[in-house]
């Protein structure tokens, strides 16, 4: 695990919950203004990674199931966090705007939380008035099967399900290049695919 930025809480300070856990309740690697772009666009996804975005189960904190590939055709913003990382705290604010903004356009932001404490979630969400889908996995869940290291981390998928860019930025800049990139996927016209006898699927 790399050494934390400057900034990021000390692996000390942090809430206990967070101590003994999986690497994932104990990182806030990076500056948090750091952001990493796939160089060479979708076809640059490790495979795996895909597959496991594609089916997985998700359970929000409302108790709807959802799957992102029931959102296909829709542009995805998925984004890990959790309510002891301050830089997520911040963040998620942001986010619930950008969902309010794009729901009407085929876009929907899903924040995976990864505390330990599903009510934690909760009275973040409540304090907050978040109106974005929540799903409280704890750092076991899609998080740690995708080793991820630093949070908050967020992907954008475009309408066929494929990782268009990732950040782990949660500053000004790096969530204002995420709404960007998010609505340059949504501007983008579906393609529509015909089939043999003339009409479309």
């Amino acid at each position: 695990m790399s050494r934390a930025g400057v900034g990021t809480p000390a692996i000390a300070a942090w809430p206990a919950m967070a101590v003994g856990v999986a690497v994932l309740c104990a990182v806030l690697a990076g500056p948090p203004a750091a952001h990493a772009r796939l160089k060479n666009g979708p076809a640059s996804q490790p495979e795996s990674m895909r597959r496991a975005l594609q089916h997985h189960v998700f359970r929000t904190l409302d108790g709807e199931s959802l799957t992102l590939a029931s959102l296909h055709g829709q542009v995805v913003v998925l984004n890990f966090w959790a309510s002891w990382c301050t830089p997520c705290r911040k963040e998620l604010p942001a986010l619930d705007a950008l969902q309010a903004a794009i729901a009407g356009q085929g876009g929907r932001v899903v924040a995976v939380s990864i505390d330990c404490d599903r009510q934690n979630v909760a009275h973040f969400v409540r304090t907050h008035s978040l109106k974005l889908s929540i799903v409280p996995e704890g750092p076991d869940g899609l998080a740690s099967e995708l080793n991820l290291q630093n949070i908050p981390f967020t992907v954008v998928l475009d309408r066929d399900g494929a990782v268009a860019f990732t950040s782990t930025g949660a500053n000004d800049r790096a969530v204002g290049e995420i709404g960007a990139i998010t609505r340059q996927l949504l501007a983008r016209t579906p393609v529509v695919a015909r089939t043999a006898e003339g009409g479309t699927r």
